[in-house]
């Protein structure tokens, strides 16, 4: 995948490259605020469980330049990503021994376990690209430092015990801790992302480049708005973990047998795991045009008085 991604930024990086030259140079410089929204994929290489999936926005100010047909832009923007990952159901068997001295199996049934993990990075972006009329396409990386993150897990534990000379099994029995969809989580645990790097590809077009009437306020050359779809593909492992603890497990206590639960990012599944992210959505930006220095002055005759015909004024032969 990998592969296909640099094959079309090395496409589009020439065709950025061919726009940047043009017998009339026209440069513009602006800075831009751009926010997006998007669906967010955490891709990991965990055998038998499936992507995290969830949502990713970012807001970002950068500046723009514009030299013909070509673009350039850098910024900086916050990002957040949320991710829920869903695990598959346990059936665990514990041996046991009730009060009365007989040996049963108590069955722990694990169901409906979701963590969620939170994500906040600030990203730096630096683009290229280009702009024909009202279509224009920005690609290129972006550096990605983690600021905050964190992880937490909840399930439903049902359990029942199974008695070899009883003929039913035993349920509902919370004095015996038999119980049936009990809500199970765990606390929020501090988790640190490593630094990544994201390919960016975003495509769109100019959406006020056709509005130029009186009641536009906006004037369309010096305030331009953009809307696009975007895609930012993680290139790095931005997971680290070693000996971590097992994703369910349980201890015997005064109180009976107590159950935990913990998220997979930090459990031993996922100890040298590899995650990726993969971010796609929709992107707004609008860009604000700076002054130009030496530019030449435009005459505007509405704002002088009207010439009068006629008058005292003659020419001297």
């Amino acid at each position: 995948m990998k592969r296909y991604i640099l094959i079309v930024c090395s496409i589009l990086l020439c065709v950025s490259a061919s726009a940047y030259t043009r017998l009339t140079n026209e440069t513009y410089h602006f800075v831009s605020l751009h926010g997006d929204l998007g669906y967010s994929m955490l891709l990991h290489s965990i055998q038998g469980q499936t992507p995290a999936s969830g949502m990713n926005t970012n807001i970002g100010v950068d500046y723009r330049l514009s030299h013909n047909n070509f673009l350039f832009s850098v910024g900086v923007e916050g990002m957040y990503a949320l991710n829920a990952n869903k695990l598959d159901k346990l059936d665990v068997s514990i041996p046991m021994m009730d009060t009365e001295g007989d040996l049963f199996d108590m069955h722990v049934l694990v169901d409906k376990s979701r963590d969620l993990s939170h994500m906040v990075n600030l990203n730096i972006p630096l683009l290229v690209g280009g702009e024909w009329g009202r279509f224009y396409f920005l690609v290129g990386p972006k550096v990605s430092l983690n600021l905050y993150g964190s992880t937490s897990s909840t399930a439903q534990v049902t359990t029942y015990g199974e008695y070899d000379r009883y003929y039913d099994d035993f349920y509902d029995m919370p004095n015996h801790q038999f119980v049936t969809g009990q809500q199970m989580s765990s606390a929020n645990i501090p988790l640190k992302w490593n630094m990544n790097v994201m390919a960016h590809l975003e495509i769109g077009g100019r959406i006020n480049h056709m509005y130029k009437n009186k009641q536009f306020h906006l004037h369309p050359d010096r305030v331009r708005m953009y809307i696009a779809g975007y895609v930012d593909f993680g290139l790095l492992n931005i997971h680290h973990s070693s000996g971590g603890a097992p994703l369910f497990e349980y201890r015997e206590t005064d109180q009976g047998v107590q159950f935990y639960i913990q998220p997979l990012l930090v459990s031993s599944m996922s100890d040298n795991a590899v995650f990726r992210n993969l971010n796609f959505g929709i992107k707004y930006t609008i860009a604000f045009e700076l002054p130009q220095h030496g530019k030449s002055f435009i005459y505007d005759y509405k704002k002088n008085e009207p010439f009068k015909r006629g008058g005292n004024q003659g020419i001297k032969h």
